[in-house]
């Protein structure tokens, strides 16, 4: 960026959209671990915990 200022934009739109994206994974994830838990009375979010639902 310091050689060709002109990638500046470019790469910052990369970076927001990346960073977007994650945060979409991570709406998904808390949608499927919802459905699990209305589905089958599961909870998948804290594997290993003694509090999880049967």
């Amino acid at each position: 960026m310091q050689r060709d200022s002109a990638i500046i934009a470019p790469a910052l739109d990369l970076i927001l959209i990346s960073r977007h994206l994650e945060r979409i994974a991570d709406h998904a994830t808390n949608v499927a671990e919802d459905v699990i838990v209305m589905v089958s009375a599961r909870d998948v979010r804290h594997p290993g915990s003694s509090d999880t639902l049967r």
